[in-house]
């Protein structure tokens, strides 16, 4: 037999897997941590042993073994996971990605020894070589699967709103947004860990309908006097894709103090981007259940977003984007004015009303006030300045849209379902997996290989093959059907993010925008607004706040 005829059998997952196999693979697994740096001095001799006492081998067996020199590190793993299965090791019977997790656990260094290295070379190096160690640490531990992240489709799309980037997300499955409401709703109730970004689950062996963290490291770090960590994302919606998360599990939410600490993370990672979901259902992101952060290094399509009006606040530049969500951006040097400006937007966003437009501050949900109005921020560096985009978000809904007023609408919904969260407030599309089969059936449409009659009255993109047949006809090849559906794709989904805007992106959207921004400026007791009061002044009337209309 071959060396790569022994390969392909051991990837045959009907194939027996030897203990001299598995002895092999083991070895191969160590070899692999201690060349990227994992394992140091003899830590080669102590993994291999722990591995041997895992997989129930007394000692190595040295019989004849297929050459695994052209296996990955996933897999020798997936090898001896058919090894576990094959000698029935039930404390080993799990899925793949937790069987991923506990073997290179025991390749993952000790929590204590992380940090130590990432604060030698954040000291030494500076704070972008530190990150760039962390992210490396973190693929080569598997905790970040950079080979699921390959799986995905990604694209660009030009839009009204220049370049937006697509994601075909193959590894997370979607989620409904009322069950996020529920698992937001669900988060008292306790458990250990209490969710999946509590500092607990470092080292955690996971259980059912929990995922494993054996491999799962956290830099801790002071911010605004309070105590967070720094861990990549393991689903990598994008590159060096990071969540910054509270000591104390608690809920998300924005206050003056969100300011104070995207600014001061601003000050230690200048070369990166740090911003919050919105703190209520429907609006926010996947997890309400914990105060958390995204950030990362990647650049996004709202950073070069055009500008609609702006104006200065004293030394603060302000700018209304040329964006579907209504975002306001402050950029200047002045961290404190910014933190100060910012609270003072947040608080006339959170009880203003117009009613026309559908904006209530407040009203019931399952017999309790909920408040509806919030802010999604984001916040980076600009050179030397600082600049914070506020992004005003509202949960409402109504019987028309049961999912949400400012949600992605139901015509939609064949396309994005989930809530729009940062990610997407900034222009990446994450879009769920379903949407893969969907886009073949309507390439084989586009090209005439299916005829429209074929599909079934419940296909979930049907209105949309009717009206793209309309609009485009039939298309010669399946290139060029699949250059017309990833446009579309991204004039839905930018379709979608401005049915989330308060203020559409038009010139009636723009008059309460300056409604808003009156309501906001007669709060700002000593605001400095210099060129906004000549540039607004005549056009800034009409809109109310909650808190004037209960007067």
């Amino acid at each position: 037999m071959s060396v790569e005829d022994g390969i392909d059998s051991l990837r045959n997952t009907s194939e027996a897997v030897s203990t001299a196999d598995a002895t092999q693979a083991i070895r191969a697994l160590v070899a692999a941590g201690k060349s990227c740096g994992l394992l140091g001095e003899l830590d080669d001799l102590a993994t291999t042993n722990a591995l041997f006492a895992l997989f129930g081998l007394d000692e190595p067996d040295g019989g004849d073994a297929a050459d695994l020199s052209d296996l990955d590190v996933l897999e020798n793993i997936e090898l001896l996971r058919r090894f576990a299965l094959g000698r029935k090791l039930h404390h080993l019977d799990l899925p793949p990605e937790k069987f991923v997790s506990r073997v290179m656990g025991y390749l993952t260094p000790r929590p204590s020894e992380v940090v130590e290295a990432f604060r030698r070379r954040f000291d030494l190096e500076g704070a972008r070589a530190a990150v760039d160690w962390f992210y490396r640490f973190s693929q080569n531990t598997r905790y970040v699967r950079a080979d699921l992240a390959a799986r995905d489709l990604t694209w660009t799309a030009p839009t009204r709103y220049g370049e937006l980037q697509i994601t075909i997300n193959r590894s997370k499955p979607e989620k409904d947004p009322r069950d996020i409401r529920a698992a937001g709703e669900r988060s008292a109730a306790g458990g250990y860990p209490r969710c999946v970004l509590c500092v607990e689950n470092v080292g955690y062996a996971g259980r059912p309908g929990f995922p494993e963290r054996s491999n799962h490291r956290l830099i801790p770090l002071d911010l605004a006097g309070e105590r967070w960590f720094l861990q990549f994302s393991p689903y990598v919606y994008y590159p060096q894709h990071c969540i910054l998360l509270s000591e104390e599990h608690r809920p998300m939410r924005i206050d003056e103090d969100t300011f104070e600490r995207i600014l001061a993370f601003l000050q230690r990672f200048p070369h990166m981007f740090l911003g919050s979901n919105a703190d209520l259902p429907i609006v926010g992101g996947s997890i309400l259940s914990h105060d958390h952060f995204q950030g990362g290094v990647w650049h996004f399509p709202i950073e070069t977003a055009s500008v609609l009006e702006q104006w200065r606040l004293g030394e603060i530049a302000a700018e209304i984007l040329h964006w579907p969500l209504s975002t306001l951006r402050l950029r200047g040097r002045d961290s404190e004015e910014l933190v100060r400006l910012g609270s003072s937007l947040l608080r006339a966003w959170r009880d203003y009303e117009d009613p026309e437009r559908g904006i209530l501050a407040e009203g019931l949900w399952n017999g309790k006030r909920e408040r509806h109005n919030t802010i999604t921020v984001i916040g980076r560096r600009r050179n030397e300045a600082f600049e914070l985009d506020l992004v005003l978000r509202n949960n409402r809904c109504d019987e028309t849209h049961p999912d949400g007023i400012f949600h992605v609408h139901a015509d939609k919904h064949h396309i994005k379902k989930e809530n729009i969260g940062l990610i997407e407030v900034m222009g990446l599309a994450i879009l769920p997996p379903r949407l893969e089969a969907g886009l073949d059936r309507m390439v084989s449409l586009l090209c005439g290989e299916l005829p429209l009659a074929s599909l079934a009255d419940d296909f979930p993109h049907r209105a949309w093959a009717k009206d793209l047949l309309a609009r485009v006809g039939r298309v010669a090849d399946r290139t060029g059907a699949w250059t017309i559906l990833r446009r579309d794709v991204a004039r839905i989904f930018a379709e979608g993010l401005e049915d989330c805007g308060v203020f559409k992106p038009d010139e009636e959207g723009l008059r309460g925008w300056r409604r808003f921004l009156a309501a906001w400026k007669a709060r700002c007791d000593g605001m400095c607004c210099t060129d906004a009061e000549t540039s607004h002044e005549a056009a800034l009337k009409g809109g109310t706040s909650a808190t004037e209309r209960m007067e």
